[in-house]
């Protein structure tokens, strides 16, 4: 135990301590009456303050400034509370701050809090706040505007990509965005940029609503996140033995690297026949790398948007975390996942219409998702009946994700598809029904919110 607790207070800074345990531990604790007692606590506030390393993510000082900037200190409510708030403590004997996981063992926070390397707010045996905070809200806030959306959708997969030009564009849009590498040959950038899936616009929604966290009318902010911070936001299961499984962290730095080879293509203000390039994402600097499975993950990364945000507008989407927490295991989970997300896009760009039954055709919704192709090759292999379940099937999964609260095709075109079937014309039908969707009341408060403040909420 002595040897343990030396390998802890070394990069602590009290190398002289260490050396004292390691030489004559029985004389470190010269006024303990037992002082094996009193070198397993000291061994357990260690092993509760290595745990609250590990398995917690370290805030920068900036960030946590940034949390308790402005805010009036009262009876009741102090610093630390404030920051618990967010499950941000500080870790006294390392001098940093840090996020720590929806759960803690009992043990690490009673012997954490018994060292004194914890805030005794957090000891389970007090009736204040032995208690973590709430889960987070449903909702979070995305950047809505053209090219965020824009960014969103090209993140989802490599179909929509040009795998010759490396280019994505919507339609005869006037914004593109270019996969690009300095130093990287087209062969292996083409490769990377089919390894894209769904989990990279998880990443990309996570980021943004992180920056809009801290400062909601700064966009430029530096925010800092890890890929185990990223893996648990994502929802993935953590490792039976602590911590995140290594093949989460390889997936969720993929995507960080996804994101930092995004170029952003715009019209130049000044000439319209001259194209400005920017980065989508800016990386200041990584943390210290460590080799899993042949490939390097930095422990952190602290990243900025690229300039490009300047030039548009401010809009912002509420989008449920149940959808960027959804598994990407399924067709149908992938399908959600995408309808989900269009559906909050479609009632924020729609938000002057205040009704609670909101109706959307068919095909509208397979289009902004990006999934009318992937029907369209159904249909070619006489499979429309699994495409028209499998659409079926992601509204339900919607509806029990949060998203809306019923859906149905409305009369008029239950009625036309009742007369088409079996015909040639049912298909196109079929496209055009429109969808009845029932918009939940914490979706229209926050849509309501938005529009009358034009700021995210």
């Amino acid at each position: 135990m002595a040897r343990w607790i030396a390998t802890q207070l070394q990069p602590a800074g009290q190398e002289g301590r260490a050396a004292l345990l390691l030489s004559s531990w029985e004389e470190a604790f010269p006024d303990a009456p037992r002082p094996l007692e009193a070198l397993k606590a000291e061994y357990l506030g260690w092993r509760a303050a290595a745990w609250a390393l590990e398995q917690g993510s370290r805030v920068a000082p900036g960030e946590v400034e940034s949390l308790v900037r402005g805010q009036r200190v009262r009876a009741g409510n102090s610093q630390e509370r404030q920051l618990w708030r967010s499950r941000i403590v500080h870790l006294q004997p390392h001098g940093i701050f840090v996020r720590l996981p929806s759960r803690v063992p009992a043990w690490v926070l009673r012997e954490g809090v018994r060292a004194g390397h914890l805030p005794t707010l957090l000891a389970p045996d007090q009736g204040e706040a032995p208690t973590p905070p709430s889960s987070p809200p449903p909702l979070m806030v995305a950047l809505a505007n053209k090219p965020g959306i824009l960014i969103d959708r090209a993140t989802r997969g490599a179909g929509g990509w040009n795998d010759v030009t490396l280019l994505y564009q919507e339609g005869q849009g006037d914004l593109s965005l270019n996969y690009f590498e300095e130093n990287a040959g087209p062969e292996h950038l083409r490769q990377q940029l089919m390894t894209l899936d769904p989990r990279t616009s998880d990443v990309w929604r996570l980021l943004t609503a992180k920056a809009l966290e801290n400062d909601r009318d700064d966009l430029f902010a530096p925010i800092t996140v890890r890929p185990e911070e990223l893996a648990r936001a994502l929802g993935l299961k953590p490792h039976p033995k602590g911590g995140m499984r290594q093949k989460d962290l390889l997936h969720c730095t993929q995507s960080l690297f996804h994101l930092e080879r995004l170029w952003l293509i715009m019209p130049d203000a000044k000439d319209p026949e001259e194209a400005t390039r920017e980065r989508v994402l800016a990386v200041m600097k990584r943390g210290r790398g460590r080799r899993v499975d042949g490939q390097v993950i930095p422990s952190s990364w602290t990243v900025v948007l690229g300039e490009w945000a300047r030039y548009f507008p401010k809009r912002y989407a509420p989008i449920f975390r149940s959808l960027v927490e959804l598994p990407a295991n399924s067709a149908t989970n992938l399908w959600a996942k995408q309808v989900g997300t269009e559906v909050t896009y479609w009632l924020r760009e729609t938000a002057e219409d205040t009704s609670a039954v909101r109706s959307i055709t068919v095909q509208t919704l397979l289009t902004r998702a990006s999934l009318l192709p992937d029907v369209m090759d159904m249909r070619q292999n006489k499979n429309l009946n699994r495409a028209i379940e499998r659409f079926e099937a992601t509204l339900d999964l919607l509806r029990s994700l949060g998203v809306h609260d019923g859906w149905t095709y409305d009369p008029v075109s239950t009625q036309a598809l009742d007369r088409q079937q079996g015909r040639p014309a049912f298909f196109e039908t079929w496209l055009a029904s429109q969808v009845v969707l029932k918009v939940p009341d914490v979706l229209l408060s926050a849509l309501v919110e938005m529009t009358e403040r034009n700021t995210p909420t």
